[in-house]
């Protein structure tokens, strides 16, 4: 069995408990940990593992963060100006123009919001595709949007690596960011 699959094991059983959330929040949000490498790997888990949860008797709604971060660029009006600008523009001002889109109100924060409190208890949430919120959005950042908005099971797939209980490496690239306070899985 591939670590991922131990790691989804794992999920699956936190999900089943009825003391599945974490004692530092109250919100049912887990990481599922895993490192960057096997990004392509997950992806091609996922198929197999949705249909466990399915037979588990949980709906199950998959959504990229990937589609929500374009859909709110593409709706602020101003991905045609960004475009115009960017053969005179150096990387660092179109990473921070999309960063400002995505900080907005209605921005990626909010759509995620939106789709995870919207989604019925029975449901688990997951949402996929985090590495392509690099290097214009932390994953934390939704988290601490969702705080008390959360009523389905959520699951982050988080590409990194873990540093302790509550810390976390994105990518492998950004510093270690301790102030994750969901459920971590895997990425050890």
């Amino acid at each position: 069995m591939s670590s991922l699959d131990e790691t989804f094991k794992e999920l699956l059983e936190r999900l089943r408990s009825s003391g599945a959330l974490n004692p530092a929040t109250s919100d049912p949000i887990f990481y599922f940990v895993y490192p960057p490498e096997k990004m392509l790997e997950l992806k091609k888990c996922l198929p197999r593992w949705t249909s466990a949860l399915g037979k588990a008797g949980y709906k199950v709604l998959r959504v990229s963060l990937g589609d929500l971060l374009w859909q709110a660029i593409e709706e602020s009006g101003r991905w045609d100006d960004t475009l115009e600008l960017e053969a005179g523009a150096d990387l660092g001002e179109l990473n921070a123009a999309v960063q400002d889109v995505l900080a907005q109100s209605s921005g990626l924060a909010d759509r995620v919001a939106a789709v995870v409190e919207g989604a019925p208890p029975d449901t688990v949430v997951l949402l996929t595709e985090a590495e392509l919120l690099h290097p214009y959005f932390r994953t934390r950042t939704i988290e601490s949007r969702l705080q008390d908005l959360v009523r389905a099971r959520t699951v982050v797939f988080y590409p990194g690596r873990r540093s302790g209980q509550y810390g976390l490496h994105f990518l492998d690239v950004h510093p270690f960011d301790g102030n994750y306070r969901s459920t971590l899985l895997g990425g050890t």
